[in-house]
């Protein structure tokens, strides 16, 4: 626990004396620079049958720095940090993996099955991803390096890695529980994580799918796509994250105190539909379709999907 607070402290000063005084988001990263002490001092006073949980997300954290230090010396060497939206599924799963080993003795069929769907889930949107982000430097990571000059490779470990890392770190919350229990084989709860794991994978994947086909037509340029999942939701793809991240949490729920893990993927749900993800494009959308989007955003429904489609 020592060496833990150590590390965040260092950490925490590190973060904030780098921070630029005309860096945007400051509040964001301040709450997230010393989210990992709350979750310290939980674990200090965690009761008995808790505390193997919070030591292993602890553990998790660590392995969280690790993993986003090496992404972005990548990036730094490429001079290329989109290559965030590459590694962040890399770093989410070596976290829940570090999470997971600290936790199990050794593998069972159950802990199989979750960290195959993180797996999965893992090389989708990496695959996905690499297409746009590993050749050239896309925004909005290009402008931040235009405007933070000589100061952006420090600010970049800090305002992209570690702040993503931090993210995600809490969003693999459920993995400290579902690590440990004694239950080896898969229990009802977890086959209901599956299930609901699996409909979010197809919003997900099928989303993307008929984003790229659309965008791969010339006809279509300039257009909005409003056919196939895009009728139900303006965010089909966000929306299936959500869900994928709340099928892990049905493998928390075999613990006693599995309800706490509810905090990562609430925090998925948000982020997605109403902190980051879904405004931020939705403002490039707004600003680049006028009228056309507006009247898309007025028939389909923001996140949830519509059961019917209005035309």
């Amino acid at each position: 626990m020592f060496v833990a607070l150590c590390i965040w402290i260092a950490l925490a000063l590190s973060w904030r004396l780098a921070m630029p005084a005309d860096a945007r988001g400051r509040r964001w990263n301040i709450v997230h620079m010393l989210l990992p002490g709350v979750v310290i001092a939980a674990w200090a006073l965690a009761p008995a049958d808790l505390e193997p949980s919070l030591a292993s997300f602890v553990i998790g954290g660590g392995a969280m720095i690790l993993f986003g230090a090496l992404g972005w010396a990548i990036g730094e060497g490429r001079r290329n940090h989109s290559i965030m939206d590459i590694v962040y599924p890399m770093i989410s799963f070596g976290t829940a993996a570090a999470i997971v080993a600290s936790a199990v003795s050794q593998p069972t069929p159950r802990i199989g099955v979750l960290m195959g769907l993180m797996l999965l889930w893992m090389l989708r949107l990496a695959r996905h991803a690499t297409g746009t982000n590993l050749k050239i430097e896309q925004d909005p990571y290009a402008s931040l390096r235009r405007r933070f000059g000589a100061r952006w490779p420090l600010w970049s470990f800090f305002s992209v890695y570690m702040l993503q890392g931090t993210i995600l770190w809490t969003w693999c919350l459920p993995f400290a529980f579902a690590g440990q229990t004694a239950a080896r084989t898969m229990q009802p709860l977890d086959w209901a994580g599956v299930a609901l794991w699996a409909v979010g994978f197809a919003f997900q994947a099928i989303g993307d799918h008929q984003m790229n086909a659309f965008k791969a037509d010339p006809a279509n340029r300039g257009g909005i796509m409003d056919r196939g999942l895009w009728a139900y939701t303006r965010h089909p793809n966000y929306f299936g994250e959500a869900l994928m991240w709340w099928g892990y949490f049905f493998f928390a729920l075999v613990h006693p105190w599995g309800w706490l893990a509810a905090i990562g993927p609430a925090y998925v749900t948000w982020f997605m539909g109403w902190g980051s993800a879904t405004p931020g494009n939705e403002r490039h959308m707004r600003k680049s379709r006028g009228q056309a989007f507006d009247d898309y955003a007025r028939r389909v429904p923001m996140f949830f999907p519509r059961l019917r489609p209005r035309r």
